[in-house]
C-alpha cells in the first residue's frame, strides 16, 4: 500500500511540474509515463523497472524529445549514436529474423549483449556491425526507422476512412501514374482497419503504435505485446532467463491498459506544427509538378476543421533507391506511407531513415510512383527550385 501511494505520489508530482498548460489528468499521467527513465528488473520499486533486458532507449522521451521527432548523429567513420533511429528487421513478408527479432536493440541490461550497433555507409545507406548474437538469416533484411514527430498524431486519428480511401487507385485506373494503396492491418480488437500510423502505414490506431513502441524500443510488455522480455527470441537465451518487471499490480505487466492509455491520452494531446499560410504561387507549383496527388494539403474532419499534414496516408511504391525490401502487412518492401510534411521546418533529417540531410537530397531520392514529380522538380529553374525547398522548409 505504502509502494502504491508512493507511485502515485510521484506521478502528482509529476503533474504539478507538467507544462501541459490545460491538460486533463490522464494526459498529464501519460507524460509522466512517457518521459519516465525505466530501469532493468528488479528495483527497489516495480512501478519503474522491466526495461529490457535489450532495449534501444530508457524513455519515451528519449526517442521523441518534447514528443518531436528523433536526434541521431554521425561521426566521420559513419558510427550512429543517440536514440533517433533504429534497424527494423524482416524479410519480404514482414516475419522477424528467428534470432534477433523484429527490431535491433543496441543496448542491453547488466549481463546482456546487445545485437549489434548502426553505421551509415558512404553511399548514405546502413550497416550493422558487431552483431553480438550471430548472422541474421539469409532472408531478413533490414533498414533504418526514423523516430518520427508525434504531434498531431490525435488528430490524424479522427480523419474518416472515406476520406483516405476516396483516394486509393491500386490499378492506376485513371492512369496518372500514382497507384496509392490502404495498408489494411489489424486493429486492437482482432478485426481488419486501415493503417495510418507507422512509416509504412502498419498501426491503425495510437494504441497499436505505442503498444509497439513500448515493446521493441523498451522492452516493455503491455496489454497488446505481452512477452516481459521484448523483443528478446529463443535463440537468446540469455535474455530469455533474465529477471523481468510483470507484476500482479499491472495486471501480470510492465505497463498496464490503465497506463498504457494515459500514454496514449498524453500524445493525443500534442498539437500539430502551428499551420503556416499556404502561399498560393508555391502550393500552385508544388501541385504542377503532381506533389500534391501524394502529400495532400489538407484533409476535411468529420466533425468540421482540417488536418494540414500533407499527406494522404496510403502506401506508394518509391521505387528501388528507397526499398528494404522488408514487408508490413500488405505493404510491400518498397512500399511507404506518404510522409507527412507539417512539422518539417524542424527536421535536419529526411527519409525513413534518415539518410538525406536536405530537402532537395530527399526529393532526389524519390522514385517508382514519385519519379515524374522527381523529375518535374529537377526540371525547374534553380530559381524556382529554391522558391518551392524554402516553403516547404517553412511547413
Amino acid at each position: 500500500m505504502r509502494r502504491s501511494l508512493l507511485i502515485w505520489a510521484f506521478l502528482w508530482l509529476a503533474l504539478m511540474t507538467s507544462d501541459l498548460a490545460a491538460g486533463s489528468l490522464d494526459g498529464a499521467l501519460g507524460k509522466a509515463l512517457f518521459d519516465r527513465q525505466w530501469v532493468p528488473a528488479p528495483a527497489s520499486t516495480d512501478a519503474a523497472d522491466g526495461l529490457g533486458p535489450l532495449f534501444n532507449a530508457r524513455s519515451c522521451a528519449s526517442c521523441h524529445p518534447g514528443g518531436g521527432r528523433g536526434r541521431f548523429t554521425e561521426d566521420r567513420n559513419g558510427q550512429i549514436t543517440g536514440n533517433g533511429l533504429v534497424a527494423r528487421l524482416g524479410d519480404s513478408a514482414g516475419t522477424e529474423d528467428p534470432t534477433y527479432g523484429s527490431q535491433l536493440q543496441t543496448s542491453g541490461a547488466a549481463g546482456q549483449t546487445g545485437e549489434g550497433r548502426l553505421l551509415r555507409r558512404a553511399d548514405g545507406n546502413l550497416e550493422i556491425k558487431d552483431f553480438g548474437y550471430g548472422k541474421l538469416h539469409p532472408a531478413t533484411r533490414f533498414g533504418g526507422r526514423l523516430a518520427p514527430s508525434l504531434h498531431g498524431l490525435g488528430l490524424i486519428a479522427l480523419i474518416a476512412d472515406a476520406d483516405i480511401l476516396q483516394w486509393a487507385d491500386p490499378e492506376d485506373s485513371n492512369r496518372d501514374g500514382i497507384s496509392g494503396r490502404a495498408n489494411f492491418v489489424a486493429d486492437t480488437q482482432g478485426n481488419q482497419a486501415l493503417g495510418r500510423f507507422g512509416w509504412k502505414a502498419g498501426h491503425a490506431d495510437l494504441t497499436a503504435l505505442t503498444a509497439s513502441a513500448l515493446s521493441l524500443d523498451l522492452g516493455l510488455s503491455n496489454p497488446l505485446a505481452q512477452d516481459p522480455h521484448g523483443d528478446c527470441t529463443a535463440a537468446q537465451t540469455a535474455c530469455r532467463a533474465a529477471p523481468h518487471g510483470a507484476s500482479q499490480r499491472f495486471q501480470g505487466l510492465e505497463v498496464s491498459s490503465d497506463m498504457l492509455a494515459f500514454i496514449v491520452t498524453y500524445i493525443s494531446t500534442l498539437q500539430p506544427p502551428p499551420r503556416r499560410p499556404l502561399e498560393p504561387p508555391a502550393l500552385a507549383r508544388f501541385t504542377g509538378i503532381g506533389c500534391a496527388q501524394c502529400h495532400r494539403p489538407q484533409i476535411p474532419l468529420p466533425a468540421g476543421g482540417q488536418v494540414a499534414a500533407f499527406s494522404d496516408f496510403l502506401i506508394h511504391d518509391m521505387g528501388p533507391h528507397l526499398a528494404d525490401g522488408i514487408g508490413d502487412h500488405q505493404a510491400t518492401g518498397r512500399e511507404w506511407r506518404t510522409a507527412p510534411l507539417w512539422g518539417i521546418r524542424e527536421a535536419s533529417r529526411f527519409l525513413h531513415d534518415g539518410r538525406a540531410t536536405t530537402l532537395r537530397q530527399a526529393i532526389a531520392l524519390h522514385g517508382g510512383e514519385a519519379a515524374p514529380s522527381r523529375d518535374a522538380f529537377l526540371n525547374l529553374s534553380a530559381e524556382n527550385q529554391d522558391q518551392l525547398l524554402n516553403w516547404l522548409s517553412q511547413l
